[in-house]
């Protein structure tokens, strides 16, 4: 069977930043026996001319194992932290996880599986930093592939969720308020 392919999305605002800072204490426990959490953030601005998502991805404090996999989730993090209730990877093209992404394919892959398209956190790693645009994610509000209001979740090599975030936004698009008041303009 076909696998679906997601359109590139090529009309992305200009000056948007959204952001996902990652949480004080971690989801799962179990890799921070003395507590704490992976540290850093997911920053998502438009690419170049507006063609797909430049994603930032900064991360410290990594817990022993790896590798370690991050996606865009369908659903955002409810007020408790609990990462399970994010659902599953954000796929609006209904592929699924099976078979895994081929990064040679991108446009086959879930738009929210962005370690299959762009690559895991490396085992042994203590840090991670990585910075690429996703041509198929979008920060068009009411298109298919808009994820702002969605989630990030970083999983454990067996899956297991290890901590999330949601993605807020940090600065509007060029020319929008965030208060919803004009900014006054001229001077008398």
């Amino acid at each position: 069977k076909a696998l679906p392919t997601a359109a590139a999305v090529t009309n992305n605002p200009s000056c948007l930043v959204a952001e996902a800072v990652l949480p004080e204490n971690a989801w799962q426990k179990n890799g921070f026996p003395n507590g704490g959490n992976i540290k850093g953030k997911v920053v998502a601005k438009s690419g170049d001319g507006g063609v797909g998502v430049q994603f930032n991805v900064e991360v410290s404090g990594l817990p022993e194992g790896g590798p370690f996999t991050y996606h865009i989730h369908a659903k955002p993090v409810p007020e408790n932290g609990n990462c399970t209730a994010t659902g599953a990877h954000f796929d609006p093209t209904e592929r699924g996880e099976d078979p895994a992404c081929d990064k040679s394919k991108p446009e086959t892959c879930q738009i929210g599986d962005l370690a299959g398209k762009h690559g895991a956190i490396p085992a042994g790693n203590t840090t991670f930093s990585a910075s690429y645009v996703d041509k198929y994610a979008s920060l068009v509000e009411g298109s298919d592939a808009y994820f702002l209001d969605r989630s990030i979740v970083f999983h454990f090599p067996n899956k297991t969720r290890i901590t999330c975030a949601n993605f807020k936004i940090t600065e509007p698009a060029c020319g929008a308020s965030t208060t919803g008041v004009a900014a006054p303009t001229g001077s008398t």
